[in-house]
């Protein structure tokens, strides 16, 4: 008989309420919780498709070990034993430097084994950390500690008393949000759009821009302008200058940054009309206070960080960014960010020198650019990666280069739920438990909830026999090497359970209620918390040097360039549905420039490489845009278009979006 069992979703950030439906150890469908306070019911495909994965043919049951070029079946004792020997002999030889800790969108979505990840380095000492964040978001992470001296914190619309919103380069009705959920999105924006004014900034139409009041389509990397310019006319009319005066520094070098962008310019560089332009300072002007959101169409173009700098400094010249009625900064219910004394980053950020092939590439957050990892291998640096649930065989740029470098290591060790491109070129590979085998609480995504709250879920279904979590996998390799992964728990004993009350016991209430109640709102939104710690430094910091020398050097789009998008039923490539599939999105009207037809094979070419793949003639699309999603494997893999040596000066990021690139008939 059929029983149902109340969980929460981990595909994305969003995190949305559900009812699973068992039998026995089989799950037989997933739907949207109506009593959960949050998510109102709503579930989307991508969470109620859990039950293809989890019962799917993909599925890693035994640990491997490559012997002889093949990856063949080991027990657990025979791969950590022969882990730990390799690893331990590169460390004997070279020093923990030497390994790599590479933590990817699975670890980000289970707490025991993003907490376990993030111990690792300083237990092991090794200053090789990477993520994949620098390959999507790290322009973020850099803007807020040099605005507000504290890194990764992203701000949402005060939904509630909010009179505008600007969504810019990102589509939350697919995507549920970039860095901040948007849970149940048609319904929010419904609500945004009675309340006030939602406008969005996107070269596509996209589902998004289908609901709100205006859409302006931009040439994509050149939202910047528009930004800039706005922020002119403001500061002569509109601004909020007692707040100015109160709560920022650095006016007069964000006014003189802004200057040359007069509304010709404006116009010029972005292509929109400028009646449409004044349209839009209109509204800004109307609202007094808005919340600027920024997705994934910002964070992996070239102008990433100007852009989101430029939205930060919009929400403070209006007096909007950590105030009523705009933008909150979400501190977290675990990480209780707001609770915690926290050193003031520098103006520039805290930046150290990358890894020693490009030392150039400066530390965001600690972290070394994904996007050094092949000089680094190929340098013999990084001989060995230990890597939590991140597929670097289709996330990592300059894919051919990416490849034959993670040929090239010693030890290539991974944890995951499901085969990938990646675990097929791993030597160890390790199943884990997936989402329905394991008790949980949302850790990383923590600051990410459209509330400070917190929420947890039992196991739904018992693992396959043998089975293990993340954490147990890692925390006993730490053992073999003589090392504390799972610091104040001892690996031998402890179970899912007991890392989480660990974890939750630093929260703002622990492991025992959230076990009761399965959802904790200590606060509906938390204002003003991230304004006073600016304070501390004399102000929200407007024209960070660095930012300000990136406008200045911004150049205008190519007349075709690639952009990123969102499918409905896949999220990069750790869900994959065949209902969406990979194509080459063009206009009619680029096709018609380039010979092209609906269906018709096409290479697309940059400066780096060349894809192959099928043309899909695409109305939404302005011209002088095309698009291929992120996260396929093999002819369609968009980062054979990208360099490794082709990125970002401040963030190391590879240039993704905004990308120059030509389309021929093959």
């Amino acid at each position: 008989m059929a029983t149902e069992i109340k969980s929460f979703c981990r595909v994305c950030t969003s995190a949305c309420g559900l009812v699973v439906e068992v039998e026995g150890q089989q799950v037989l469908r997933v739907r949207g919780d109506t009593d959960h306070p949050l998510t109102q019911g709503y579930s989307c495909s991508k969470g109620r498709g859990l039950p293809r994965v989890h019962h799917g043919p993909d599925r890693l049951l035994h640990p491997r070990i490559r012997r002889d070029g093949a990856l063949v079946r080991a027990d657990w004792e025979e791969a950590l034993d022969d882990l730990a020997d390799k690893l331990r002999r590169i460390i004997d030889s070279d020093g923990p430097q030497a390994i790599g800790i590479f933590l990817g969108g699975g670890g980000y979505m289970d707490a025991a084994a993003y907490h376990v990840a993030r111990a690792i380095p300083a237990a092991l000492g090794t200053p090789a950390v990477y993520s994949d964040m620098s390959v999507d978001v790290m322009s973020k992470m850099l803007v807020s500690e040099m605005m507000a001296g504290i890194g990764g914190m992203m701000s949402r619309p005060d939904f509630a008393r909010c009179r505008m919103i600007l969504y810019i380069g990102t589509n939350p009705v697919v995507s549920h949000g970039h860095t901040s959920m948007l849970n149940v999105p048609a319904a929010r924006l419904r609500e945004a759009v009675a309340q006030g004014e939602v406008w969005v900034l996107d070269p596509r139409r996209t589902e998004t821009a289908a609901k709100a009041n205006r859409h302006l389509m931009p040439r994509p990397g050149s939202d910047y302008a528009i930004l800039a310019w706005l922020i002119r006319e403001l500061l002569q009319d509109g601004a909020d200058h007692a707040y100015l005066a109160a709560h920022a520094q650095g006016l007069d070098g964000l006014a003189a940054a802004v200057a040359p962008f007069d509304l010709s310019r404006a116009e010029a560089v972005s292509g929109i009309a400028a009646a449409d332009l004044q349209d839009l300072l209109a509204a800004v002007r109307r609202a007094g206070r808005l919340c600027v959101e920024t997705g994934t169409g910002i964070s992996m173009s070239r102008a990433a960080n100007v852009t989101q700098w430029l939205s930060w400094a919009l929400m403070i010249v209006t007096g909007s960014l950590d105030r009523e009625g705009g933008a909150w900064i979400n501190p977290g219910f675990l990480a209780q960010i707001d609770r915690q004394e926290i050193p003031a980053a520098p103006p520039e950020g805290w930046r150290m020198p990358g890894p020693r092939s490009r030392p150039e590439l400066l530390t965001v957050l600690g972290e070394y650019p994904s996007a050094a990892i092949p000089d680094e291998i190929e340098a013999g640096h990084l001989r060995a990666i230990l890597n939590m649930s991140g597929n670097l065989a289709t996330c990592l740029p300059q894919t051919d280069r990416t490849l034959a470098a993670l040929a090239r290591l010693e030890v290539l060790a991974t944890v995951e739920i499901i085969e990938t491109a990646t675990t097929a070129v791993s030597t160890h590979v390790f199943p884990a438990k997936d989402q329905l085998e394991r008790a949980d609480l949302p850790l990383a995504v923590d600051v990410s909830f459209p509330a400070v709250a917190s929420q947890y879920t039992p196991a739904v279904v018992s693992p396959p026999p043998g089975m293990r979590s993340y954490w147990w996998t890692m925390a006993q390799l730490g053992k073999r090497l003589g090392h504390d992964f799972l610091p104040g728990l001892d690996p031998d004993t402890a179970s899912d359970e007991d890392v989480l009350a660990h974890i939750a016991a630093r929260g703002r209430h622990g492991i025992d209620r959230l076990r009761q109640e399965r959802y904790v709102v200590d606060a509906p939104v938390a204002i003003g918390w991230l304004e006073r710690f600016a304070d501390g430094l004399g102000g929200w910091r407007l024209a960070p040097q660095p930012l300000v020398d990136q406008l200045a050097e911004m150049e205008p789009p190519a007349p075709l360039v690639l952009i990123p998008r969102r499918q409905r039923h896949h999220i990069n490539s750790r869900i994959m549905d065949p209902r969406d599939h990979p194509s080459i999105l063009l206009s009619p009207e680029d096709a018609a420039d380039a010979g092209l037809t609906d269906g018709a094979p096409a290479i697309v070419r940059s400066a780096h490489g060349a894809i192959e793949g099928v043309v899909e003639l695409d109305r939404t699309l302005q011209r002088g845009v095309m698009t291929v999603p992120h996260g396929f494997a093999g002819p369609y893999n968009v980062n054979q278009l990208t360099s490794c040596d082709d990125v970002d000066p401040l963030t190391g990021m590879p240039r993704m979006s905004g990308l120059a690139v030509s389309v021929s008939a093959v």
